[in-house]
C-alpha cells in the first residue's frame, strides 16, 4: 500500500472535485503495482483488498490497441478507482486502450476509522 500524507487525504474528503488524483502518489515514488491477472480463456479477472483512509492500493493491466476495457468496483460504496492519464474517481467505467500497460488506483473517496474491502474487476473485449 502506498501510504497518503493525511492532507492529501483531508483535502479529497472535502472536496468531491478534485477527484482520487489528489490522493494518488506522484510518479517519482510510485508504488510497484500488482498485476490484475486472467484465468486461461477468460476475458476479465478480479482482484480484492482493502484500503484505510490516506491509502492507495495500485493494480496494473496490459491491453492491445483498440479493445475495450471496463473496471467495476464492488463491495464499498467508500472507495472509487482512477486509473492513470485516463479517467478519475469511477466505480464503473469502460474506455478504448492504446498498447500498453494502464495503472489503477483504488483508495476510500471519504474518511473513515476502519479499513474499505472492495472487489475490483477488469474486463477486456
Amino acid at each position: 500500500m502506498t501510504r497518503i500524507p493525511a492532507i492529501l487525504g483531508a483535502a479529497a474528503a472535502l472536496c468531491l472535485g478534485a477527484g482520487l488524483s489528489a490522493v494518488l502518489p506522484d510518479r517519482a515514488g510510485a508504488q510497484s503495482c500488482s498485476e490484475i491477472r486472467f484465468a486461461r480463456g477468460a476475458s476479465s479477472g478480479e482482484v480484492s483488498g482493502r484500503v484505510a483512509e490516506g491509502e492507495a492500493l495500485c493494480y496494473s493491466f496490459g491491453t492491445g490497441s483498440g479493445q475495450t476495457a471496463r473496471l467495476q468496483l464492488f463491495g464499498s460504496r467508500n472507495t472509487c478507482f482512477a486509473v492513470l492519464g485516463v479517467v478519475d474517481c469511477q466505480e464503473d467505467f469502460s474506455f478504448r486502450t492504446q498498447a500498453g500497460t494502464y495503472e489503477v488506483y483504488v483508495a476510500p473517496l471519504f474518511r473513515t476509522a476502519t479499513y474499505e474491502t472492495f472487489t475490483l474487476r477488469l474486463t477486456i473485449n
